[in-house]
């Protein structure tokens, strides 16, 4: 991953797209991949060694669905347009990296791979396929099955057969400029798509307005690019189909979505929404009366929203908030909903304009894992929606396991609140406008504060900070001992510290990461650590 790029991990089969957020953070990724599963049998199923097997196998096939697709070949498809409609939106170069162990493209399948074909290239997005099964052999190993013209005929058939089950992954590559990778090299696979995409020159053309056709069903439109130089070789979009961007291809894309479905449609989208500004921050908390689980604040813009004034002077709105924690297929999706009816005085409306407002909210997570958060407000007047996510790590703090809570910042000095421990489902105008624990944004030469919490402490513990940005260690401080006045109860003890904002850090985004340190504990064992993000902005 390079400084800007956002990358997400979907799964075509049986995913779950809340988890699945386009995200520049690696450790949402890595999140991701935990929950990747090996499936032995694939798309292709299991092929039998003994080839008079081969001649009778698959008797009974996949049920055929839409578009004559099997199951798992329409669920890939499937995904693929709803992930191209998205990214259409998105600026700059854009690329998928297709693994499939096989997608097969039938002639009665041809329009659905049109169709996806058509969406990547109005979104300017190249295709990369990799068939990661690696070499097939064609024929039997030993020279004597080699001459049996049995054995020679079965080879050419198993050869064709493995032509045609990426067939469909061949078709994706070429027709969007993109290439397949038949290699079970996957990172190298990978890297050489990214590569692909660092350097190229963007050529494209205005159809006719005739070519473009009033239908339901248009017609795709191929295109041929060819050069005169030799040598020199050339990929290109393919085609189109004739239809106009703001034209439906289909009539169900032209019912208007309930309520409920635009919500679940934004909370499991892997994009962002940005129509409202939403910023949701999540941390990791423990204590004695409640045991472990996520605080999070939930801040959006005020000044997006559609207020009207009642005749009483009172400013009201109404926004719709729902919530999701989430950590695998085998644990329960913790999901909240909750419609939020706004009615404020003229000052305090005229404050919360320039603030935002906060919503707080507590989930109890008993379990230990990586847990994907996801918030979704959505101004009801104007059907605006906004969205955000975030990965939170909740740690093993059992039997009296070492561990730390979320992280919190904000500006010193007016003191600090940190994250709230205590349950809570409320809304609040937050009273600073930007270097609160919600927003985090600071101007160069600011004091801020950072605090946490260490869990089941130890005897002369010392904790250290360290600041990254765009990947690279800037800022390292110092071993800090935990103070014997900050002990909060026998099994939770206060830490943190006061960073100033020199010179170095310039303008942009930022981690954080606070580590402890055991005196005590093995060499090779894990230490406990926690992130968290904050910008710095240019002065006003």
């Amino acid at each position: 991953m390079r400084h800007g790029d956002l990358v997400s991990l979907i799964r075509t089969g049986g995913g779950i797209a809340v988890l699945e957020q386009f995200t520049a953070d690696p450790r949402h990724l890595l999140a991701a991949a935990d929950l990747l599963k090996w499936r032995y049998a694939g798309r292709t199923g299991i092929k039998p060694i003994d080839p008079e097997e081969e001649i009778v196998a698959a008797k009974d096939g996949p049920q055929v669905l839409d578009h004559d697709m099997g199951l798992h070949e329409l669920g890939a498809t499937a995904t693929l347009e709803n992930v191209l409609a998205g990214m259409k939106k998105l600026p700059g170069r854009k690329s998928i990296v297709f693994i499939s162990d096989a997608l097969n493209m039938q002639f009665n399948t041809a329009a659905a791979f049109e169709r996806i074909v058509d969406k990547a290239n109005r979104a300017a997005v190249s295709i990369y396929s990799i068939d990661p099964r690696g070499l097939q052999t064609k024929l039997p190993a030993s020279a004597e099955e080699r001459e049996d013209s049995l054995f020679a005929s079965l080879g050419d058939a198993l050869g064709v057969a493995a032509y045609s089950e990426n067939e469909g992954l061949r078709y994706l590559a070429s027709r969007t400029g993109g290439l397949l990778f038949a290699d079970n090299d996957i990172p190298g696979a990978i890297e050489r798509a990214a590569k692909d995409q660092l350097g190229y020159f963007l050529l494209g053309f205005s159809p006719d307005g005739d070519t473009f056709e009033n239908t339901v069903k248009p017609k795709f439109h191929k295109i041929t690019v060819r050069v005169k130089r030799p040598g020199l070789r050339v990929r290109w979009k393919s085609g189109f189909l004739g239809a106009l961007d703001d034209q439906p291809v289909d009539l169900s894309e032209t019912h208007e979505k309930s309520r409920e479905q635009e919500l679940l449609e934004a909370l499991a989208s892997p994009f962002r929404s940005d129509a409202l500004r939403v910023r949701l921050t999540s941390a990791f908390v423990h204590s004695a009366q409640n045991g472990q689980g996520v605080a999070s604040q939930i801040h959006f813009d005020a000044k997006q929203l559609s207020f009207h004034r009642g005749l009483d002077g009172f400013w009201t709105a109404k926004v719709d908030i729902i919530t999701s924690a989430y950590r695998g297929p085998k644990h329960p999706l913790r999901q909240r909903e909750r419609i939020e009816n706004i009615r404020l005085p003229g000052d305090v409306y005229q404050r919360s304009l320039r603030e935002g407002f906060l919503f707080r909210l507590y989930d109890p997570i008993p379990e230990p894992g990586f847990f994907m958060l996801r918030a979704v407000v959505r101004d009801a007047a104007s059907r605006k929606i906004g969205s955000a996510s975030q990965v939170v790590e909740v740690p093993d703090a059992r039997k009296k396991k070492l561990a730390m809570s979320g992280i919190g910042l904000k500006l010193l000095p007016p003191g600090f609140g940190g994250v709230p421990a205590e349950p809570g489902f409320g809304l609040d105008i937050e009273p600073w406008a930007e270097g609160n624990p919600a927003v985090r944004r600071f101007k160069p030469g600011q004091d801020i504060v950072y605090a946490f919490s260490v869990i089941n402490p130890r005897p002369a513990m010392t904790t250290r900070l360290k600041i990254y940005r765009n990947g690279q260690l800037i800022f390292t401080g110092g071993q800090l001992q935990l103070i014997d006045g900050a002990i909060i109860d026998p099994a939770h003890h206060a830490g943190g510290g006061v960073l100033r904002l020199g010179a170095k850090f310039a303008p942009g985004e930022y981690l954080a990461q606070v580590t402890l340190f055991d005196p005590k504990a093995k060499k090779r064992a894990p230490r406990p650590s926690q992130w968290i993000d904050f910008e710095v902005v240019a002065p006003r």
